[in-house]
């Protein structure tokens, strides 16, 4: 499932919805994949959304889709992270309306905001790749593609090659397109992938963003924390916890950690305190922020993480932190 996330919450108690509904994959072979999306799960927190726009995830052909309505500003979402040079990112991408001479509808990488990412997509009869640049929009290249309305296409846009931009389009029939620019850098961009869009609507699914380096193997060996999640105030529909890890390995652990666990039915995530956090079906990950403090062997953490989750109050199970599995987790 899904492992990758931004929006840090700065209300214990905040109200529940959901953002997405995603799944995580890894591919088997050379490519390995680093964040996928097929909104097919209920998610938390793991989609940011700018510049505009009405997102959400509903269904369309059978299946769920990302959809944006509004058809003013540039309504941008964006999410995972890896994406760079020797990556690439696909999605398939359907036009509510024929893409105008005046509007955009496309798919993003090295995002970093709204205002600074690359893309790939239909600007009018053209298939068009080319950067949102401090806010001002580059055009790299484009060539001749006249896309549908209602019509569903493959976008992919890749960082493959060192100093070059290559973007491509397949769609029913075998329609295909391509085409690459150097790279001009000089943008502020970001690591994240997602949609990017002007004046348009449209629906997205099945995004992947892989590389072209194997799948990195889990670590091996002991648990190195012991962790003890603390029930504060159970208020009926939800309560609040603390959570803190004892370091029970011989050297000290420094942020960036990763601490994921998985919770029992019906427990959803409401904010986090002191953590990055996101949920994926009922699996919760946290992510350290920078400031958190080394955490000396034999020594527990030094800042607390608090958060309230809807009930019942049921011990998650499955805890890793850093990837080791095994880890001791305390309910109480």
């Amino acid at each position: 499932m899904k492992l990758f996330s931004r929006r840090l919450a700065t209300a214990l108690i905040a109200s529940c919805g959901i953002v997405a509904a995603t799944a995580l994959s890894f591919a088997p072979a050379q490519a390995a994949s680093l964040f996928t999306d097929d909104f097919e799960q209920p998610t938390r927190n793991v989609w940011l959304t700018g510049g505009g726009g009405t997102w959400s995830v509903v269904t369309e052909d059978g299946s769920k889709v990302y959809r944006q309505t509004s058809t003013t500003l540039t309504p941008t979402a964006w999410a995972g992270s890896g994406s760079g040079p020797g990556t690439a990112v696909t999605a398939r991408v359907k036009p509510a309306t024929v893409p105008s001479a005046s509007s955009l509808v496309s798919l993003a990488g090295k995002v970093s905001d709204p205002n600074n990412l690359y893309y790939v997509g239909f600007h009018g009869a053209r298939l068009e790749i080319g950067q949102q640049k401090w806010g001002q929009n580059v055009v790299l290249a484009s060539t001749p593609f006249a896309a549908g309305a209602g019509v569903w296409y493959t976008l992919n846009l890749s960082f493959l090659n060192p100093g070059t931009v290559t973007g491509s389009v397949s769609g029913p029939g075998g329609v295909f397109a391509t085409i690459s620019a150097a790279d001009p850098g000089g943008t502020s961009p970001g690591d994240r992938v997602g949609f990017f869009m002007k004046t348009a609507g449209a629906s997205f699914d099945d995004l992947v963003l892989s590389n072209t380096l194997p799948e990195p193997q889990p670590p091996t060996g002991p648990c190195p924390v012991e962790i003890v999640v603390k029930v504060g105030v159970n208020y009926g529909n939800f309560f609040t916890a603390t959570v803190n890890f004892k370091n029970i390995s011989s050297v000290a652990i420094v942020a960036p950690w990763t601490m994921r666990w998985q919770f029992a039915s019906g427990q959803t995530i409401n904010s986090v305190f002191n953590s990055g956090w996101y949920q994926v079906g009922p699996v919760l990950t946290l992510t350290s922020v920078a400031w958190f403090p080394a955490v000396a062997p034999g020594a527990t953490s030094g800042v607390t993480i608090g958060f309230t989750a809807t009930t019942p109050t049921q011990a998650p199970i499955n805890a890793k932190f850093n990837g080791y599995s095994g880890c001791t987790l305390t309910f109480s």
